[in-house]
């Protein structure tokens, strides 16, 4: 579900409501579809989507290269969240 979203979010941000051809795997900065800046527009909305919290540490473009590496970004961080809940 996070996918679609993410998917629709750039779609709407980036591509004037444009989905055609962007998949979970296209390359997001090879395309120039997001650039640096544009990062923190997605941290902004993985944090409020996917409720998680992202650290400066976090946030360097291989974590936001595609859509897929942004979705196992969040299950990474939702586990170390649950993992530290538990301690």
């Amino acid at each position: 579900m996070l996918t679609n979203q993410l998917i629709q979010h750039i779609a709407q941000q980036f591509l004037d409501g444009d989905t055609d051809g962007l998949t979970s795997d296209t390359p997001l900065f090879e395309l120039n579809i997001v650039d640096s800046a544009a990062i923190f527009d997605l941290v902004d909305f993985l944090k409020n989507e996917a409720q998680v919290e992202i650290k400066m540490q976090d946030i360097y473009p291989e974590n936001f290269a595609s859509v897929s590496a942004m979705v196992a970004l969040v299950e990474r961080l939702k586990a170390n969240q649950t993992q530290g809940e538990k301690v």
